[in-house]
């Protein structure tokens, strides 16, 4: 077995990767605690504030078509330190702005573009310490983006209402600065061949039927889970509940999620990645179905949590190992940043879809029936994708999955 792959290094690397990526992740999803203190200030509507998170997530998921390349040929190091920059100083200039149209730039571009710069690189450099362990260990990764939705939610929830929302910002602009210097500190590049002809190899995968349904079906997906983060707790207070257990709600989510990524991940060795992923997608649906009758039940509430949490965790977790299966581990940085790029179109147009039926109409129930229908339509789709790697006949530049030393 090549050195690394596999060892008690590999599982440092994805516990490293799940710090990270989760305080990443985590952070952004406070932004719907932050909405409607930043709402009220602006004297703005739900529409106008949700572009603000909608540019964020285009930026962090889309910017990995090209951090892909570059953790391909550098590692992820350089880019957890230059994104960890411009991340937190998207989130200190966002403290200071004046009006809303500041916030699409310091926190749509910086956070966004900062964090974009090493979420989908971190997944695939995991996915490269791991050969028989592969599903596990990406599982283990992705608990960091439940985990730092858990503790950052409240955390947001409760600095905001003792501080204000600006100063909220400066606490985790330090938090997110700590983490990734140190995060990147202790990251390595897998000890796998540096990829050759990375550009026909991606070339190919997008051409390939297998990507598309990916793509389009993860995009539907992102469209429906964005808008859950960016407005579930707007739901759950408009519905007359309290803005602490609102907020724990998307904890709850987050909670849910670590459950999906380590059990649903481990499954995935039995029933297969693809049809695993499949049966995810096909949560989102339920769920929202299920937040369509709660009204003011905190116990539905709570559901809808967890069917949603089980989900997005699942999704999350198998997403790199899915593309990994398909389309084979070499350049996988490359590929996984441009399914990611598809995700990051949905994310930037269906948050504000929602926000403006929500002003339009004053009503929940026409938001969450769009979102509804969004997911059974990503859910639906991704179901035709085929759960077998994709052919030498369709990909005939795949490189053959060996691994070797890193020297």
């Amino acid at each position: 077995m090549t050195s690394g792959i596999d060892s008690p290094k590999a599982w440092r690397m994805a516990i490293v990767a799940a710090v990270t990526n989760g305080v990443a992740f985590g952070t952004v999803y406070t932004f719907g605690t932050f909405f409607e203190a930043m709402a009220d200030e602006f004297g703005t509507g739900l529409g106008p504030t949700s572009i603000v998170f909608s540019i964020t997530l285009f930026l962090f998921f889309g910017t990995g078509a090209a951090s892909g390349f570059l953790a391909d040929r550098y590692g992820p190091r350089p880019l957890v330190w230059a994104g960890g920059l411009l991340f937190s100083g998207g989130l200190l200039a966002t403290s200071q702005v004046d009006e809303l149209w500041q916030g699409y730039l310091t926190y749509g571009v910086g956070v966004g573009v900062g964090g974009g710069l090493f979420v989908s690189p971190l997944f695939a450099a995991v996915a490269g310490w791991f050969d028989r362990y592969r599903a596990v260990g990406q599982g283990v990764a992705a608990t960091g983006n439940g985990l730092g939705t858990l503790i950052l939610l409240p955390l947001a929830n409760e600095l905001i209402a003792r501080d204000g929302w600006r100063d909220a910002y400066v606490t985790l602009a330090v938090v997110s600065g700590v983490t990734f210097f140190l995060g990147g500190l202790l990251l390595q590049r897998p000890p796998i061949e540096r990829p050759t002809a990375a550009r026909s190899h991606l070339g190919a995968v997008l051409r390939t039927t297998a990507f598309r349904r990916l793509a389009i079906g993860g995009a539907l997906a992102s469209a429906a889970q964005s808008s859950a983060f960016a407005f579930t707790v707007l739901f759950a207070t408009d519905a007359g509940i309290s803005a602490a257990r609102a907020a724990l709600l998307v904890g709850l989510v987050g909670a849910a999620s670590i459950v999906g990524r380590l059990l649903l991940t481990g499954l995935s060795d039995r029933i297969g990645p693809v049809r695993m992923m499949q049966l995810c997608f096909l949560g989102q649906p339920i769920a929202f179905s299920v937040l369509l009758i709660a009204g003011s039940s905190y116990a539905l509430l709570v559901t809808y949590a967890v069917l949603l949490g089980l989900a997005y965790g699942g999704f999350v977790a198998l997403i790199g190992l899915v593309s990994a299966h398909l389309f084979g581990i070499r350049g996988l940085g490359a590929v996984l940043g441009w399914v990611y790029l598809a995700a990051a179109v949905g994310s930037l147009v269906y948050p504000p879809v929602v926000g403006f039926l929500a002003d339009a109409t004053e009503t929940n129930t026409v938001p969450i029936a769009a979102i509804a229908l969004v997911a059974t339509a990503g859910s639906l789709y991704l179901f035709r994708l085929q759960p077998d790697p994709v052919s030498p006949e369709e990909l005939p530049t795949a490189p053959a999955p060996a691994a070797v030393s890193a020297g």
